[in-house]
């Protein structure tokens, strides 16, 4: 075989060869260096930050809503939310003395779910997956925190950790749950002005980083434990024009009035006549924001903005002031009332069929009789009984800081029939929500202005500057003083001579307005036996600074606004402006004090009021007798009482008796003499 020569020359060319094929390597090393920690660096460095740390989610307690004075009605705590980490909790498991293995996440499924209200099995199947976190339970109530904590360290159970959120809580409860409305467990406003304010309200949302090991387990110490983060964002503080010692009043007449009627629902509202200011607003039925997934959605529905409904008789003294400035009609005009009238193919009756003959316009608005109001809506026409309609804000929300708020329904005349303008006139053919008419029947009270209803006072920062203001709005004046003064006195005969004598306060003069109207099908037409029973009025009737509305749905038994609704408006305006310190407009048909003086003895107390006491968290109610109304609400106010008044003058007589024990929030029930 002949044998292979290598040469110098070819020992010099594997040598560059092999050079070169170095060279190579390490110009490839040298840009996958280059590029890793130069171009990718940015985005390795955070794939190597997140494979070490863990991220969750968290909100800063959200701003507080108050009432008027300051009253809490809505505010974030930090509590504690539960999670584990299942990989930790199975990776933990050690043989015990005879070799078995624990199953932790047994032993955390049994121990848990009677506290949790989990059940074991859906326990047992998150603690069992794959994966560093998984939500057991969001925002525990401080009780089951505490007990979880003692279940945790007593059956040394790995994997299970705590964070703190911020949870909402409302102190009153269902009062005023509505307005307030609500928010998910991501701290969004899902409702009322939670979800109207989300913005203002809204803490600051942060990602908590915690380190974790190779196994993907948190690393607790003191920068990442949730336990030892301190943070806290101020935000906003709104406060409401409500008021909560109104509030509390109507709610809970509300409450009486849906166990008394046994109503399908129900809706007050009261407002300050001169500033459109909403004092308190009710809604039936109601539910617990704390809880408010354990209620029907329906529950949530705010009645008095977001329904409509024909308003009925509540919407003639509106019709009258149409004609009294149209120069139709003055209160002195005569008006023939035969009981019953045709308008086409239409017969309207009045409310029990019968006539009164000739009588006066006023009588007409007094005993609210439909052929008189019949009578002035045909001379209007359907023109003119829009165009003032859409004058006095119907047809249109109100402009209210309230979600879902409805527009109503208005005819365009261009398609009203004879009927259509007469049924008009009495209330019907047109549907509004409660806020609309009480809205309208203040530009009567208050001499002509429509006032854009608000219930945002002052929205105030952090530093107490005042970022937003509520004012009074006035949209437009309506109608002249001099026309709402006829009005305000026909209104005021209504309770006095008329079908509202069932609103009469003693001492204090009342314009207001009954309304039973038919309750509209739903596939069209009237419900047979269903009915809207309603209230409208103010206080005092010639000094109005009170405006309410009392809406009833569908009440079972007796049905007219003058049985259902007037007392409801009665009863509460008699708390509060007994509370308010409102004095009477006049001592007639009210007995003096002197009268039950004996001889000899002196018109004044030899004392003053006599306190309340504290017992822990109870008050103990002294005897109040021969004091006023004013010195005791003082009195009951200091333990966030209500005095629930009886005839005025001198307390002779009391519910708890004097020594008694009572807790805030209770009914003091006194009689006057």
């Amino acid at each position: 075989m002949k044998k292979t020569k290598f040469t110098l020359g070819d020992s010099r060319k594997r040598l560059m060869l092999v050079g070169y094929i170095i060279l190579g390597a390490f110009l490839l090393v040298a840009v996958r260096l280059l590029w890793i920690q130069v171009i990718s660096g940015t985005e390795l460095g955070k794939r190597a930050v997140t494979q070490v740390t863990e991220k969750i989610k968290r909100h800063t307690p959200r701003g507080r809503i108050v009432d008027r004075n300051g009253e809490e009605l809505a505010v974030s705590i930090m509590v504690h939310s539960l999670y584990v980490n299942p990989d930790e909790m199975n990776k933990s498991a050690k043989p015990g003395k005879g070799g078995e293995v624990r199953d932790i996440a047994r032993i955390a499924a049994q121990q848990l779910a009677p506290v949790l209200n989990i059940s074991e099995a859906a326990l047992y199947e998150d603690f069992t997956l794959k994966g560093q976190f998984v939500w057991v339970k969001r925002m525990l109530e401080p009780k089951d925190y505490e007990k979880v904590v003692k279940i945790i360290k007593d059956h040394k159970l790995a994997g299970l950790h705590f964070i703190s959120e911020s949870k909402r809580y409302y102190t009153k409860k269902s009062m005023a749950a509505q307005v307030l409305g609500f928010v998910g467990t991501d701290d969004s406003g899902l409702s009322g002005l939670e979800l109207a304010l989300d913005s203002i309200l809204k803490g600051a949302e942060t990602r908590q980083t915690f380190k974790t090991d190779a196994m993907g387990r948190i690393i607790a110490d003191k920068n990442t434990d949730p336990e030892e983060t301190k943070e806290k964002t101020m935000v906003s503080t709104v406060y409401l024009t409500i008021d909560s010692k109104m509030q509390f009043v109507i709610e809970d007449a509300l409450d009486d009035a849906m166990k008394r009627t046994h109503s399908a629902g129900a809706a007050v509202l009261i407002m300050d006549p001169h500033t459109g200011a909403i004092l308190a607003m009710g809604s039936r039925p109601t539910f617990d924001p704390n809880n408010f997934g354990e209620y029907p959605a329906a529950n949530w529905l705010n009645r008095a903005i977001s329904i409509i409904y024909e308003p009925g008789s509540v919407f003639k003294p509106i019709v009258g002031t149409m004609g009294l400035s149209e120069g139709l009609i003055t209160p002195d005009t005569p008006v023939n009332d035969t009981g019953s009238i045709r308008i086409a193919d239409r017969v309207i009756s009045n409310w029990d069929g019968s006539g009164m003959g000739l009588v006066k316009f006023e009588d007409v608005i007094k005993y609210s009789i439909n052929t008189g109001m019949v009578q002035l809506g045909m001379k209007l026409g359907a023109q003119k009984e829009i165009d003032w309609a859409k004058k006095y804000g119907f047809g249109t929300a109100t402009g209210i800081e309230l979600p879902s708020e409805e527009d109503g329904i208005l005819y365009d005349p261009k398609n009203m029939y004879e009927p259509d303008i007469a049924t008009l006139a009495i209330g019907q053919g047109i549907a509004v929500t409660p806020l609309q008419e009480l809205r309208a029947i203040c530009a009567i009270a208050n001499g002509g202005e429509l006032l854009r209803p608000y219930i945002i006072d002052r929205i105030v920062a952090p530093n107490g500057e005042v970022i937003r203001k509520g004012k009074k709005q006035v949209v437009r004046n309506v109608i002249t003083p001099e026309v709402a003064s006829q009005m305000r006195t026909m209104m005021e005969k209504v309770v006095s001579e008329g079908g509202g004598k069932t609103a009469r306060i003693k001492g204090y003069r009342i314009a207001g307005k009954t309304g039973t109207a038919q309750k509209i099908a739903e596939g069209g037409g009237y419900a047979p036996g269903k009915y809207i029973a309603s209230f409208v009025g103010f206080v005092p009737a010639d000094k109005p600074q009170y405006a309410m509305l009392v809406m009833l749905d569908t009440p079972r038994g007796a049905f007219y606004g003058s049985q259902v609704s007037a007392p409801i408006f009665r009863d509460t305006l008699q708390q509060i402006l007994v509370a308010k310190g409102i004095q009477p407009s006049s001592s007639e048909g009210l007995p003096s004090f002197e009268a039950h003086v004996k001889p000899g003895q002196s018109q004044k107390p030899a004392a003053p009021v006599p306190a309340l006491k504290q017992e822990g968290n109870k008050w103990i109610i002294p005897d109040f007798t021969g004091f006023d109304a004013r010195a005791i609400t003082e009195q009951l106010e200091k333990g966030q009482m209500i005095l629930e008044p009886y005839g005025s003058g001198k307390a002779y007589k009391q519910r708890p008796a004097g020594g008694s024990a009572a807790e805030p929030g209770a009914k003091i029930e006194i009689w006057f003499r």
